[in-house]
């Protein structure tokens, strides 16, 4: 298994697209007609001509990604709509030339370690699922867009003024912390109330397609690294 998902990352995203379908390990083994087979990898769909694949989720899940947690659930189709989401606002991202400094990815990658139960945990990961590691560090580079992107787009444009808190609060004698904590809350509600239009009009404008995969719940290739609690 190690060996295929190198070598698809290897041929790279376009490649992938040709291959619109599951790949399956048992086939890609030799396994003898009627053994069971495990699906690695499947194209789950395509938009404006990013290709998302089982992988792709997989992998935003391990590194906890566009909004992703860790989980060994199947991938449903909710899964592949949350990352064309996320590709459609990252791709714009670039687009607009709207990024992470070099120090930002860095910090995020490191981050991403820290998730993983450290720097060598998350390496140790890479190396015995079959990672490449350029191909993670470019997918937490597309999650530092992502999210600068909705940054600058959306919550630095949102304004709550003293009486919206009041408001929501509904009590005089709130202390400080919790007239923050609220009015942060309702920053953070209005900016995904805007993100949510946009990406209406997005998706309304874009070149989406679901793969049949996406329609079925699908083991994951991989799972996330194990951290001791």
């Amino acid at each position: 298994m190690q060996a295929l998902l190198a070598l698809g990352w290897a041929l790279g995203v376009r490649a992938r697209a040709v291959a619109a379908l599951a790949v399956v390990a048992g086939v890609a083994l030799g396994a003898t007609p009627g053994a069971s087979a495990a699906v690695v990898d499947a194209v789950l769909g395509d938009v404006n001509g990013t290709v998302l694949t089982l992988s792709d989720i997989a992998l935003a899940r391990a590194l906890g990604l566009f909004g992703f947690g860790p989980s060994d659930a199947p991938v449903s189709r909710p899964d592949v709509a949350r990352l064309m989401d996320a590709r459609l606002a990252e791709r714009e991202a670039a687009r607009l030339e709207i990024g992470g400094s070099t120090e930002a990815v860095e910090e995020a990658w490191q981050a991403a370690g820290v998730r993983a139960g450290g720097m060598a945990a998350l390496t140790s990961w890479l190396e015995t699922t079959g990672i490449d590691p350029d191909w993670a560090k470019q997918l937490v580079e597309a999650d530092v867009r992502w999210r600068r992107f909705i940054e600058v787009r959306f919550r630095a444009f949102v304004f709550v003024a003293d009486s919206d808190v009041a408001a929501a609060l509904g009590s005089a004698g709130a202390t400080p912390e919790e007239r923050e904590r609220t009015r942060e809350r309702l920053i953070e509600e209005a900016t995904q109330r805007d993100l949510a239009h946009w990406l209406e009009e997005a998706r309304s404008r874009a070149r989406i397609y679901y793969a049949e995969a996406a329609d079925s719940l699908l083991p994951l290739p991989f799972t996330g690294p194990r951290v001791a609690r």
